[in-house]
């Protein structure tokens, strides 16, 4: 499609599709929401720092602070009994997200979605709904609210605790895989500004990017 080929060379990265083929893919799955493009390239700087444009990619090194968290989500009566713990031992996804985690903040209360397969994360168009519900949850802290701009945001999704303190090292190279991001993309304006407010729920996001619905 013409207006794809020119938002990639615009993004500086027409030239690359041959050595990465997921890239154009997940280019048109972040395009399907309507989002801005501002948010687009911001999900397409993270999704290279963490996986380099790869959807199918999994990390089990996360698996025991996966199982972890939904061990602790089901604690709190929030992630239902359905599956077993160690189906949600890994990260994955083109965002190398938590599922139990994302699942429960896009879908609370979902029982059908909160039942799903953990590996819908590595559906791009699923997970990506689950991103943008995750952030603009993020978005109602105090400690984004206090500076909100997508380098906080980057800081919420590594770990929420550094949108209020961005101290320690890991935060610090938190920032310095974004910096390398949004370079890689031509956004590096992109980290002080405000992202838009995502008020949605996954729910919503989920008819958008998944099913197609109208915006």
């Amino acid at each position: 499609m013409l207006w794809l080929a020119i938002a990639l060379a615009l993004l500086g990265l027409a030239q690359n599709l041959d050595d990465e083929p997921s890239q154009e893919e997940l280019a048109l799955v972040i395009g399907s929401a309507p989002v801005g493009r501002d948010w687009h390239d911001w999900l397409l700087a993270k999704s290279w720092i963490e996986t380099r444009w790869n959807p199918a990619k999994q990390n089990f090194n996360d698996g025991p602070r996966a199982i972890q968290a939904a061990e602790r989500l089901r604690d709190e009566n929030r992630l239902p009994t359905c599956r077993p713990l160690s189906e949600y031992g890994f990260s994955g996804g083109a965002w190398q997200i938590i599922p139990a985690i994302f699942l429960v903040v896009a879908y609370p209360n979902n029982e059908a979605m909160l039942c799903a397969d953990p590996r819908i994360v590595l559906n791009p168009r699923e997970s990506l709904a689950m991103v943008l519900a995750y952030a603009g949850k993020l978005q109602t802290w105090s400690s984004y609210k206090a500076n909100p701009t997508f380098e906080t945001l980057w800081l919420g999704f590594q770990s929420p605790s550094f949108m209020a303190d961005r101290s320690s090292a890991r935060a610090q190279k938190s920032l310095k895989n974004m910096r390398k991001g949004l370079e890689r993309i031509g956004r590096e304006d992109l980290a002080l500004k405000t992202p838009p407010k995502l008020s949605k729920s996954g729910a919503f996001w989920r008819e958008q990017i998944v099913s197609g619905g109208a915006a």
